[in-house]
């Protein structure tokens, strides 16, 4: 019989996520949560991670089709191919909902700015308080009134929250959650710009904010993966309150990048019961889709989508075969809940899954012939192939400040010799 915790071809994770005791220290938690894919801004900034206007819009097609319903456009009144990007989006004909944003630090171009991306095709907006001293950020603050007023008389909705929160001051925190609410905000965000925060410290504000907030306000989070713990604050938020959680499919962003989209639906759909709306099983492919677009690998033993996560090495404890799932009560979790049914095999690669007893166990299980000398030829085969190198031509990834000084040089030399 399943049980949440414990579903057959999906997961089995531990019952204690459904303790009584647990859930009651989480009276926020919400019943869904909308998965707001920010691959199309912050993935972009991932080094090495250029693809073109169409490939992004082959990347959009299939993320609504897996039923991403929130996107982030970036911004139309800042970046030239953000409007044509949004343009692109606008003209598609996918029905998204595509969030245009812009900074509130240029106050007096604030019309500009949400003309631009209102005209460029956002459906909503995003204004975002830039925290460069609490003076300026107050002064942004005084200025949100009209910034809002002006975005609703327009018929549009707007996201408002403070940059860098997770580094300010609970006095200035509260001031200014209270401030934009007051100010007449649709949802705010709280956004770990920096990725400086921890989970319990997110879980806290969040919850602080939250009690801030209208019942029935959507209330997003946006986080970053500096320290490792984009992924895990982003829980603690939605543990917190948070409705709405920004993700990038593969974790893409700039430098450590942001919180993977694929951890963060698998762990709020197994972990929390939440539904997110998103076909799982399609996000191995969106994982390999984006791989495929944006020339940059991911780490082979990543959660969820890495090439090493349903490859199980060919490893034999006390007579035990560690590859099989009947030493397993129950399997931690289907490739084919994720789409990655075809990558699970039994491998060979470390010095454990080279041994005696795990080839003469491999080939026993294939009922051939298993003697000493079969098993050394057997090894023998096996490390060439393993040795055998194997070249990938890559297109280059960044170039350096240093060596774009030398270009420079170069460029500009033979400029001015001409």
């Amino acid at each position: 019989m399943n049980t949440p915790w414990d579903i057959e071809g999906k997961w089995s994770i531990t019952p204690f996520s459904w303790n009584d005791e647990i859930r009651k220290s989480m009276p926020n938690l919400p019943k869904k949560v909308v998965i707001r894919d920010v691959t199309f801004r912050e993935g972009e900034h991932c080094i090495g991670f250029k693809p073109s206007l169409s490939e992004k819009m082959e990347l959009l097609e299939y993320a609504v089709g897996m039923g991403v319903s929130e996107i982030d456009i970036g911004g139309p009144s800042l970046h030239e191919h953000h409007r044509e990007f949004s343009k692109a989006v606008r003209d598609s004909g996918l029905k998204v909902r595509a969030t245009g944003r812009f900074f509130a630090n240029r106050t007096e171009d604030y019309k500009r700015d949400v003309d631009l991306c209102i005209e460029n095709g956002s459906t909503d907006l995003r204004i975002i308080l830039m925290k460069l001293g609490e003076e300026m950020v107050l002064e942004q603050l005084e200025a949100l009134p009209k910034m809002i007023d002006y975005i609703h008389s327009c018929g549009k909705t707007v996201n408002v929250g403070m940059s860098d929160g997770t580094r300010s001051s609970i006095e200035l925190i509260d001031r200014i959650y209270d401030g934009i609410v007051a100010s007449g905000a649709d949802n705010v965000g709280l956004y770990d710009t920096f990725g400086v925060g921890m989970p319990a410290v997110m879980k806290y504000l969040s919850e602080r904010i939250r009690s801030k907030l209208p019942v029935g306000m959507d209330f997003e989070c946006h986080m970053h993966n500096t320290y490792g713990l984009a992924t895990a604050n982003t829980l603690a938020c939605v543990e917190g309150g948070c409705t709405k959680v920004d993700t990038a499919i593969n974790g893409y962003g700039d430098e450590a990048g942001n919180a993977s989209l694929e951890e963060v639906a698998v762990d709020l759909e197994a972990f929390y019961g939440i539904d997110t709306g998103l076909k799982l099983d399609m996000l191995k492919g969106y994982s390999e889709l984006a791989i495929r677009i944006g020339k940059v690998p991911i780490q082979p033993h990543k959660a969820i989508v890495g090439e090493n996560a349903y490859l199980r090495p060919k490893i034999v404890w006390g007579g035990m075969d560690m590859s099989q799932e009947s030493w397993m009560t129950h399997e931690a979790l289907s490739p084919e809940a994720v789409g990655a049914g075809e990558y699970e095999h039994v491998v060979f690669s470390g010095a454990a899954t080279l041994e005696n007893v795990a080839i003469k166990t491999q080939l026993k299980d294939l009922g051939m012939p298993s003697g000493a000398e079969d098993v050394a030829s057997m090894r023998e085969v096996l490390l060439e192939s393993l040795n055998e190198e194997i070249v990938e031509k890559k297109n280059r990834k960044y170039i350096t400040d240093d060596e774009f000084a030398a270009m420079a040089r170069k460029v500009l030399v033979r400029q001015s010799g001409d």
